[in-house]
């Protein structure tokens, strides 16, 4: 009976759940495609009595998935909230059509910052509602790892 074995093979099954399913969330929320495309899987280990397995997004392909998570700006959630400078970068203004203002905007900078995006999070809520399922995964390599050593111990 190994455990091990039946621990990393069922935490690479959940989290292969987890991950379609927060690609499912991304898409549900109409997040940018960016995130999912930046969403990777590790390599299940054991380190001692601790079985691990990473998911990351890469915040070099989708660096906005951060802010879609917690919010930025006014509306973080996550660390301190403020209006964030907006420059200028690959030319000498910026210029945008100004809805509330009803006109055009012309500068090199915000002269008081930019609100930030409010969160439409799809991490925390695809991890919530999918444990039941992440355990069942599991759980279920576990038993039958332990079933598969009851059955050698008794049939030698």
């Amino acid at each position: 009976m190994n455990i091990n074995n039946s621990l990393i093979v069922g935490l690479t099954r959940a989290a292969n759940h987890f991950v379609m399913r927060m690609k499912d969330k991304v898409a549900q929320n109409g997040l940018p495609q960016a995130i999912s495309d930046a969403t990777s899987l590790g390599t299940a280990n054991v380190s001692g009595e601790t079985v691990s397995i990473e998911v990351t997004i890469d915040l070099k392909e989708a660096p906005m998935a951060a802010a879609f998570e917690w919010g930025s700006g006014l509306h973080r959630t996550k660390g301190g909230a403020g209006l964030y400078p907006i420059a200028a970068k690959d030319a000498p203004n910026l210029v945008f059509w100004w809805e509330r203002g009803n006109k055009w905007f012309v500068g090199a900078k915000l002269p008081y910052g930019h609100p930030g995006v409010a969160p439409r999070p799809y991490i925390k809520p695809t991890i919530v509602a999918e444990m039941p399922e992440i355990k069942r995964i599991v759980g279920q390599e576990v038993k039958a790892s332990i079933l598969i050593g009851i059955k050698e111990m008794f049939s030698t």
